[in-house]
Parts: structure tokens; C-alpha cells; sequence
């Protein structure tokens, strides 16, 4: 059981980074579409 739950919690990381890389990405393309549509830079 113990190895398990190491197992399990080893694993989750991947997932979790991928989510949160995910979220940041989305984030930013929803940034560029705004800017674009204002017609001014990202930056």
C-alpha cells in the first residue's frame, strides 16, 4: 500500500505541472488575442 500511494503521488507531479503550464499558456493566447484585436503590442 505504501508503495502505492508513493507511486501515485510520484506520478501526479507530471500531471500537474502539465495543467498548470497549460493554464499559463492559455492564459497568454488569450492576452495576444486581446491586444490584437485592440490593435496595440503585447508588450
Amino acid at each position: 500500500m505504501n508503495e502505492l500511494l508513493l507511486g501515485a503521488y510520484i506520478l501526479i507531479w507530471p500531471a500537474l505541472t502539465l495543467w498548470v503550464l497549460v493554464r499559463i499558456c492559455k492564459g497568454v493566447w488569450n492576452d495576444v488575442a486581446v491586444a490584437k484585436q485592440e490593435n496595440r503590442e503585447l508588450v
